[in-house]
């Protein structure tokens, strides 16, 4: 483990970080430059982050990343040289359709979300990152995990119940700040602290360009936003077609039992095997180009490892086939549940497909689109934001995506007033039950065969 990790590491620092010759197309507002330079020796989220946008469409990221730098980021565009469209672009990543939306992003709503973020934070990007108490935190549940962790290896019962809540609780405070370079104000500790995520959660080269490039510019956008196809057949969107005889919300149960077998393992391995998605033709999870098919083996073998090591050594070794699958499979069950409940609370919500009031604004959609819980209460608000990442303020993360959750709780009842007064009030939820269980009950209602007579049948 110990090569493998020295190996992975001296892979994932050269193809990220070491600079290259190629150029870095970027889209924004219409516009193709060439990042590269800038990548290489200015931007402040390090060029790994810039890279995972080759060949992008970025420009609402761009406007909602820079909010406490706007004039600082705008002059450095302009400096960046212009290019034309490359042949082998993807502007939008996963995509059913053409073109997305024309939206406003410059609205009112985000020029006085803005002015917030600044009387919070002054103009300084690293004013928003990590708390010391969240450093504090990811101290602790750093160690519960690696206790955790060190028992499963030996065959602890106990430790293997209790590694998926402590791996989550470390992934809650790290990968998710760090893979929208919101944990430190330093690159690589963003850069090593995302891969937390490995090997139960997520694979982070596959993961943050769906995360960031799709989904977060087009959330619940059916065309464009890629998490609203994993659960295929399942349909997550009132405009997904459906199954004219089977309830697929069934099959959203059972996959979201298995959701980081997926995320950590079958997404990568699709990309290493030049395999398409189940229920398309192509893979819709690709990894960023520069990431080369041995460094993505690297980084999914420790994983694989996980899968394997307890059917070898308790299994084979000891004979205890109970212990032997309870250590390979439940950690990954556990971490899937938990994941599920986590993630798919926050959009997959029959509120947050309804009518936006201010369908041009860019924001508000992303507020329209989200689902807020447990946030009423302030002491509330603040601890539920530390078991969830801030997922329970998933709407003030979508409209400002780089603000550490940790800082989260105490912007959000001004923010939540801006927000109603521009039309844009958060959908919102009491807690995390209630939550769940709304979301069990659109899907049931979206995915009945009834709606059948209205819509096409799932292509088989």
């Amino acid at each position: 483990m110990r090569r493998l990790a020295v190996a992975l590491a001296l892979q994932t620092t050269t193809a990220l970080q070491t600079p290259t010759k190629k150029p870095l197309p970027l889209r924004i507002d219409g516009e193709w430059y060439d990042a590269r330079h800038y990548a290489e020796t200015t931007h402040a989220g390090g060029r790994w982050l810039v890279e995972y946008a080759r060949g992008r469409d970025v420009s609402f990221l761009f406007k909602s990343i820079h909010s406490l730098n706007e004039e600082k980021a705008r002059n450095a565009l302009r400096k960046l040289p212009k290019i034309d469209e490359p042949r082998d672009a993807a502007p939008y990543g996963f995509a059913l359709g053409e073109e997305p939306d024309e939206v406003e992003i410059d609205s009112p709503l985000r020029k006085e979300l803005r002015a917030l973020v600044r009387r919070r934070f002054g103009t300084d990007p690293d004013a928003a990152k990590a708390t010391p108490g969240q450093w504090l935190r990811i101290g602790l549940f750093g160690a519960l995990t690696a206790s955790a962790w060190l028992r499963w290896l030996q065959g602890s019962v106990l430790a293997t119940l209790v590694l998926p809540f402590a791996a989550w609780l470390l992934v809650a405070h790290t990968a998710h700040d760090a893979t929208h370079g919101s944990l430190s104000k330093r690159p690589w500790v963003n850069y090593w602290l995302q891969f937390t995520a490995h090997p139960l959660f997520f694979n982070v080269f596959v993961w943050i360009p769906q995360h960031l490039h799709s989904h977060h510019q087009f959330t619940n956008e059916h065309d464009f936003d890629v998490d609203l196809h994993h659960f295929a057949p399942a349909a997550l969107s009132p405009e997904t077609p459906i199954n004219d005889k089977f309830n697929e919300a069934w099959t959203f149960c059972w996959k979201g039992c298995l959701t980081t077998l997926g995320t950590s393992l079958l997404q990568p391995l699709r990309t290493l095997l030049d395999k398409p998605t189940p229920n398309f033709d192509v893979n819709i999870t690709p990894v960023p180009d520069d990431v080369s098919k041995k460094q993505l083996w690297l980084s999914v073998a420790p994983t694989i490892f996980c899968l394997v090591y307890p059917l070898l050594a308790f299994g084979v070794g000891r004979g205890n086939w109970g212990l032997a699958v309870l250590e390979s499979l439940y950690p990954f069950v556990g971490a899937s549940l938990i994941w599920t409940a986590m993630t798919q609370t926050s959009h997959v919500q029959d509120d947050c497909h309804q009518p936006v009031a201010e369908d041009d604004c860019w924001t508000a959609r992303q507020i329209a689109h989200s689902y807020d819980y447990s946030v009423h209460n302030p002491r509330e608000r603040e601890l539920v934001a530390m078991l969830t990442a801030g997922l329970n303020m998933q709407s003030l993360h979508h409209a400002i995506p780089t603000v550490a959750q940790s800082r989260l709780a105490g912007l959000y009842e001004e923010y939540a007033e801006i927000a109603a007064r521009h039309g844009a009030a958060p959908r919102t939820s009491r807690n995390i039950l209630t939550a769940s269980r709304e979301l069990l009950e659109y899907l049931f209602e979206n995915n009945a065969p009834v709606r059948a007579a209205e819509a096409v049948p799932v292509a088989r």
